[in-house]
């Protein structure tokens, strides 16, 4: 922003000039400058010649006793709070770009920039000595995407996979020959991303090469802006729909807006383990986003906040990979999660039933036994899915006998390795009591060398 944006040309009636202060762009917070741009000399100049935003800068000649120009404020959150909840937050990720560490079979790395095509038909990376023409690959030719360690550039390269996370690792299988792209994220949570927008893009070919600049919203909710349109998943629509029959639940009046305390009174409600002023704050974002003059909430912006505060990204990536393309558990998709992953080997279709009818919150989900992502997540973080036996929080054991009754399992001069006596005293006898069962250690404490 020029120093002249949003200041006239005249002067109030303490003499300073009359200024306007503009609105704070999203993603950065009033009230900060970087050290070493300025000096506090030229600063006050520049205050003197064209004021900045008074919560900014003041000059302290200018400044009328007992009050004068209002204060601004910024309401803005960092931009890694922004959490990953559809594919068009998948696409929209991947459009942005990130680093990823190419493996090579002769076992050398090299770290590239990759990014989506706004088009969605085309990876690029940079830098690269191939031509910019060939430094990119198709998204019409890759055949499958593998999560893990699990192509032969892998397997083959041993010291070097070694050392690489398998949960960070994917492999895109591209081209007649079935070509392997081995790449490695910076983290799980990225290399999720880029799986799940590709086999989102792999299950969709209609959206891919489509006009525009950008990814729009999914299912009709809210998204970043026009450009291509990504299709709803089955169970993303599924969301939106309860959504907005809870907020309709709310809209006595039926204009289609609540105040801003219903609104966040509705979503502390719908997902109760989150804080009630994060949802302001996500709200007050909203609206100073579109510039809006009042505190009211329309659907859309309630729909918008509640999917990005209320959904954790582990569990969406553990859907996706659980239901494909759809983001819904069918009961057979269930079963198989409670006997592959949660170990319940007497798991039931029937009691897969009773747990979607149980934690499925959309009336659509139960009527055709279907979880989306809430259920999903209300399912996981209930008590069924402790790792504590439930009769185990409270004393089950019978605490009226005498003391000589009750046997604890204890370790004297655990530190010592060898005899009791003259033993050498080394942490691994700490390690070695605790691992064989013991529940009470003896630590000696000494005055070291110095």
């Amino acid at each position: 922003m020029s120093e002249r944006d949003g200041c006239g040309d005249g002067l109030s009636s303490d003499g300073a000039p009359d200024c306007i202060p503009p609105r704070a762009p999203r993603g950065r917070r009033s009230g900060v400058i970087l050290p070493g741009q300025e000096t506090d000399s030229i600063l006050l100049e520049n205050v003197k010649a064209a004021p900045r935003r008074s919560s900014i800068i003041k000059d302290p000649s200018a400044q009328k006793v007992g009050g004068g120009r209002k204060k601004t404020v910024s309401f803005s959150s960092m931009p890694s709070e922004k959490k990953v909840s559809s594919a068009a937050d998948c696409l929209a990720f991947m459009q942005g770009g990130c680093e990823l560490k190419k493996i090579r079979p002769n076992s050398r790395v090299y770290c590239r920039f990759y990014t989506l095509d706004t088009d969605l038909s085309c990876l690029h990376w940079e830098p690269s000595k191939k031509d910019a023409d060939r430094a990119r690959l198709d998204v019409f030719s890759i055949r499958e995407v593998r999560t893990g360690k699990s192509t032969e550039t892998f397997l083959h390269n041993g010291p070097l996979s070694d050392h690489l996370a398998e949960e960070a690792a994917f492999s895109i299988i591209h081209g007649d020959d079935y070509q392997s792209l081995d790449l490695v994220a910076l983290s799980a949570d990225v290399a999720n991303i880029w799986v799940t927008g590709l086999r989102y893009l792999l299950a969709h070919p209609s959206i891919i090469g489509g006009a525009g600049g950008g990814v729009g919203g999914v299912g009709g909710g809210p998204g970043d802006g026009g450009g291509v349109t990504v299709e709803g998943s089955l169970g993303n629509k599924m969301r939106m729909e309860w959504l907005a029959a809870e907020f309709s639940q709310v809209d006595e009046d039926g204009y289609g807006i609540v105040s801003e305390d219903v609104a966040v009174t509705t979503v502390c409600k719908l997902c109760p383990g989150i804080k009630e002023a994060k949802v302001r704050l996500r709200f007050k974002e909203i609206q100073s986003c579109k510039e809006k003059l009042t505190s009211h909430v329309t659907r859309e912006e309630f729909q918008e906040a509640f999917c990005e505060l209320c959904t954790r990204p582990d569990v969406y990536f553990l859907l996706v990979q659980l239901s494909q393309d759809r983001e819904c558990l069918d009961p057979h998709d269930l079963r198989l999660f409670l006997e592959t992953e949660q170990g319940l080997s007497l798991a039931t279709t029937e009691g897969c039933w009773e747990l979607l009818k149980r934690y499925e919150p959309s009336a659509q989900g139960r009527e055709r036994g279907l979880m989306g992502l809430d259920g999903f997540a209300r399912y996981l973080q209930s008590s069924e899915c402790q790792l504590l036996d439930p009769e185990h929080l409270g004393v089950c054991q019978d605490m009226n006998l005498p003391l000589s009754h009750y046997y604890i399992s204890t370790s004297y001069r655990s530190y010592l390795l060898d005899d009791q006596v003259h033993g050498k005293a080394d942490l691994g006898g700490l390690i070695r009591a605790l691992q064989t069962g013991c529940r009470c250690l003896e630590l000696g404490v000494t005055d070291g060398p110095e």
